[in-house]
């Protein structure tokens, strides 16, 4: 192979590589990173690394930055509000014994 047509495939392969990358941040931009999310840092950052141990799309690292897709971030509330919302109620007679400070029930 000719030296000059070597570097004309090496000059090919960095221009798709440099379309590529441009396409992946891109895509990467309308992703929401741990600054910018209501889970709070510390919880978002959690749910990416979840993510992306689990093998399923919609979380990247990129640098420090932890970011999911806007699917995987409105998943991610969800699964944070139905847990919470999964508190028991207390009973009238448990409301009772925490006001008065009761451990046990009455024997």
């Amino acid at each position: 192979m000719d030296l000059a047509v070597f570097a004309r495939v090496l000059r090919v392969a960095a221009d798709e590589c440099d379309a590529i990358a441009a396409e992946q941040r891109q895509q990467k931009h309308d992703w929401i990173d741990q600054h910018k999310s209501a889970l709070q840092s510390k919880r978002h950052c959690a749910a990416v690394r979840r993510l992306i141990e689990a093998g399923e799309p919609g979380a990247a690292r990129v640098g420090r930055r932890h970011l999911l897709s806007a699917e995987a971030y409105a998943q991610e509330l969800q699964r944070v509000s139905s847990k919470s919302r999964k508190v028991k109620p207390a009973s009238v007679a448990d409301e009772l014994r925490a006001e008065l400070k009761l451990v046990g029930g009455v024997r």
